[in-house]
């Protein structure tokens, strides 16, 4: 519980009987004064530990106490108690919002995990001959754990190549698990056995079954849907709200809309000084243009070590990219005036934002002679060759950091002991097995939601929780989510009309996208075409620029070194001989990207004392 400290610092409770001991911190954002936890129901006995918010919780009290249910408080706990009390685990399907809980049914004898559908809020779980834990914190199950923990050998190699820590449930931590997202976990508290049970997916329909209709009826439809779940997020809270503004298109949308219902919103954005590394025009145009409260943060190069540092013992685990200091820093700021925070992230999953590692599908395609079909010079410069095996095949090589045979010469004993590789490989022809019926374009996104968006919304949770602020997702919401899955790929991404026809086989997808002949979230700027400054959605997508090449250069570089050269087990990963600065070395053109991997799994292994 002191590790959960930060994520919940205005209250705290526990409860226990001889079998079961439950603990909870609370960030009180609705009615602070009482949903003290765990909540505990003296008629039925029994116990609710949870963490996030259920949106429509005032639509489900109003149709809980038509049925008869009294309510103490105005807190959303009670309302999720009771929805389970009335509905059992269907009352999943009513739900609007980010959650992670537990119940404990006396009754049943059962324990009861389950976690949000598009995992905004995370979940995990170990279980062994002493017992079984979960927690919101990888942190917090290390701290429970009496042995050192183990690297996992299939997201270890997983991270190495994506960035990506985890693999479907696993983490980097062999025996702790994620409950995956839209998945409930049931415990038989008598025999310590348990299952899992997906409630949740992503809707998955053929391209010729998709749903079409009238353009305009369907931009309609989208600013609907958006529009309901800005005002809900912005609106379910009895503390100040803020929220994130970048430069880019969907930091713009969600201010502008929530600015269009008359709230006064306070945006907070932040860059570095150094050129190239902010986006402080672009922010300012959209801050002006909606009139905001507008914030600016400094990020300093000065405080990236050691909000890293601080990151990593929070999280548990490893960080994803070198972004998740700054929106530290930017969330800290924010917690002077508010609680909450708006951000943007989803939406490239969801409207089709990734031109390159996304409408890389366009190239698979072409590479069998479909949709006019591609040069084989243009696919051997972006791939180094021009045929593909598989869909699973193509998309790693397109999605990652890391090949798999790079990861293999860089570590060739990792490489040969724990299957990592084949895990990795393994994993993703199952994903792509189930999707075999989609068009690629839209299996991609599918495994862009899986793999891609959970990373970015655990950076976002850790990072933002971290400061004791919760981070809310508009463009997450489920219904958002499942209308987009239902349309047609041209809605999402697609080249330009008017390109010659030669010009676009000369070229793969990255080539394309750098020449600007993509266009991707094509729904999402057309429905807020005559709502948004017209210079920010022409915009190309920038990511977040951070100069972690730059903060690895010089002194840092030796302290770095330092650090691998104190590694005392993961040079066990490497041929006889080797060092970790070595392999760094081997790198090349990769070295800043390698170096900011090691520097994260060494960081882990000297707070943890993790083994190969």
């Amino acid at each position: 519980m002191e590790r959960l400290r930060f994520r919940g610092p205005d209250a705290e409770g526990t409860w226990m009987n001889e079998r079961v001991f439950l603990g909870h911190t609370r960030l009180a954002i609705l009615d602070p004064g009482n949903g003290r936890q765990p909540w505990s129901d003296p008629d039925h006995g029994g116990i609710l530990v949870y963490n996030g918010e259920i949106y429509n919780h005032r639509e489900l009290r109003g149709a809980l106490e038509a049925r008869g249910w009294a309510f103490r408080t105005e807190c959303d706990t009670e309302v999720l108690w009771y929805a389970y009390r009335e509905w059992g685990e269907s009352c999943l399907s009513r739900l609007r919002g980010i959650f992670a809980f537990a119940i404990m049914d006396p009754h049943l004898g059962k324990l009861w995990l389950v976690r949000d559908r598009l995992g905004v809020k995370p979940l995990y779980y170990h279980a062994s001959k002493e017992g079984f834990a979960f927690a919101s914190s990888l942190s917090a199950i290390h701290g429970l754990r009496k042995e050192a923990p183990r690297w996992a050998a299939g997201p270890l190699m997983h991270y190495l190549m994506t960035a990506r820590p985890e693999l479907g449930r696993e983490t980097l931590f062999d025996s702790i698990y994620n409950l995956e997202p839209g998945t409930f976990l049931t415990l038989d508290i008598d025999s310590g056995t348990y299952s899992t049970e997906r409630y949740w997916s992503l809707p998955r329909i053929a391209g010729k079954d998709k749903r079409d209709g009238d353009e305009a009826s369907i931009r309609q439809e989208v600013l609907n849907l958006l529009g309901s779940s800005f005002r809900e997020q912005h609106l379910s809270s009895d503390v100040p709200v803020g929220a994130f503004l970048s430069g880019g298109i969907d930091s713009a949308i969600l201010s502008s809309s929530v600015q269009s219902e008359g709230a006064a919103l306070t945006a907070y954005s932040i860059g570095y000084e150094r050129e190239n590394y902010n986006e402080w025009e672009a922010m300012s145009r959209t801050a002006r243009r909606c009139g905001l409260n507008w914030k600016q943060v400094t990020a300093t190069e000065a405080g990236f070590w050691e909000d890293c540092e601080c990151l990593l013992d929070h999280k548990g685990s490893v960080l994803t990219t070198p972004n998740e200091v700054p929106i530290y820093q930017m969330a800290k700021a924010l917690r002077q005036d508010c609680t909450v925070a708006l951000t943007g992230e989803g939406a490239d999953e969801i409207f089709g934002g990734y031109a390159g590692p996304t409408f890389a599908a366009f190239d698979y395609d072409r590479s069998r002679g479909a949709c006019g079909g591609v040069s084989q010079e243009a696919l051997l410069r972006a791939y180094g060759r021009s045929r593909f095996n598989s869909r699973s095949e193509h998309f790693l090589i397109a999605n990652t950091w890391f090949r798999g045979s790079e990861v293999s010469a860089l570590f060739p004993t990792f490489s040969d002991r724990g299957g990592g590789l084949q895990a990795v490989s393994g994993w993703y022809d199952e994903r792509f097995a189930e999707l075999a019926e989609l068009t690629t374009l839209d299996a991609y996104l599918h495994l862009h939601v899986r793999v891609n968006l959970e990373a970015l919304l655990n950076r976002l949770d850790s990072s933002t929780m971290r400061a004791s602020v919760e981070g809310r997702v508009p463009f997450t919401d489920h219904r958002v989510v499942e209308y987009l899955f239902q349309l047609p790929d041209r809605y999402k991404m697609g080249c330009r009309a008017g390109l010659e026809a030669s010009e676009v086989r000369s070229k793969n997808a990255f080539e394309l996208d750098q020449a600007g002949w993509v266009e991707t979230k094509r729904l999402l700027r057309s429905a807020y075409a005559s709502r948004v400054d017209a210079e920010i959605l022409r915009r190309r997508k920038v990511s977040f620029p951070v100069p972690f090449i730059e903060l690895f250069a010089g002194a840092e570089s030796e302290r770095l070194k330092d650090l691998l050269r104190s590694s005392t087990g993961l040079p066990a990963l490497l041929a006889e001989g080797q060092s970790l600065v070595d392999v760094l070395g081997k790198a090349s053109g990769k070295a800043p990207l390698l170096s900011w991997l090691l520097f994260n799994l060494a960081l882990i292994e000297n707070k943890w004392g993790v083994q190969v």
